[in-house]
């Protein structure tokens, strides 16, 4: 059973406090897609000549897929903890502190799983 109003823990309540860091403000990241997308395609594209050999690659075209991964998984558990925030919002609540309330034992379980060990202000926001 589904039950809202859980009052969290004191650890639990810091861990959520997101809204106070800058980061967390949409325009910021809304600034950092625009120079991601303009880097991407101001990028001008390889030039082969008929002699080159394709698997001969500069070290700065190399893709760091290990970070790649990591960063994708990172998005994922992000995206999984706002899925829970978004519930609480359809069910009515309109300010983070409304949010924090509403959360079950359930939902702050599935937070701490998701989080497997990370803070959850580290993995919500870009703190590296």
């Amino acid at each position: 059973m589904h039950t809202r109003g859980t009052v969290l823990t004191e650890e639990a309540q810091m861990q959520m406090e997101t809204e106070s860091h800058p980061s967390s403000d949409p325009r910021d990241m809304d600034g950092a897609l625009e120079r991601l997308r303009r880097d991407l395609l101001d990028t001008p594209p390889v030039e082969l000549e008929s002699n080159d050999v394709v698997d001969e690659t500069d070290e700065a075209d190399l893709i760091d897929y290990a970070s790649l991964e990591f960063e994708v998984e990172r998005m994922r558990k992000r995206l999984a903890v706002w899925e829970i925030f978004m519930a609480a919002m359809r069910d009515g609540a309109r300010s983070w502190a409304q949010v924090q309330q509403s959360l079950s034992q359930e939902d702050f379980d599935k937070i701490m799983a998701i989080c497997d060990g990370i803070p959850l202000r580290d993995l919500l926001l870009d703190l590296r």
